[in-house]
């Protein structure tokens, strides 16, 4: 058997598991505070981050969208421009006929004009 004084030294050496609390660190409680902390600074900046890229698309797509509009209109000024030249192409071959016929025709009539002064 053992001593009653043995009894109280074991008694006093093992942690009883039941109604009792031992003092924690607050080491765990701040590492937990740090890191939601930091998630949270993550996210707003990320989101930060995220509504930027999607102003800086958005001003994008519609520069995209104006110049495209801009190149349709010079597209159609250019087919304008081309019509009017092929008309003023079409419009010049008459004239340049119309030249060679006239030119045609005074060569005659100077011809005409000479014979009828030598006789």
């Amino acid at each position: 058997m053992a001593s009653p004084w043995e009894e109280v030294r074991r008694e006093s050496l093992e942690i009883p598991t039941v109604g009792y609390h031992r003092p924690g660190s607050p080491l765990p409680w701040l590492l937990l505070a740090v890191s939601i902390t930091l998630t949270i600074t993550v996210l707003v900046v990320g989101r930060n981050r995220l509504m930027e890229e999607k102003e800086r698309t958005w001003t994008s797509l519609k520069a995209n969208d104006d110049l495209n509009q801009k190149l349709k209109a010079m597209q159609k000024e250019i087919e304008k421009t081309q019509e009017q030249c092929t008309a003023g192409e079409a419009v010049e071959g008459d004239a340049n006929k119309k030249i060679l016929e006239l030119e045609m025709q005074n060569r005659r009539l100077q011809d005409e004009l000479a014979k009828a002064k030598k006789k």
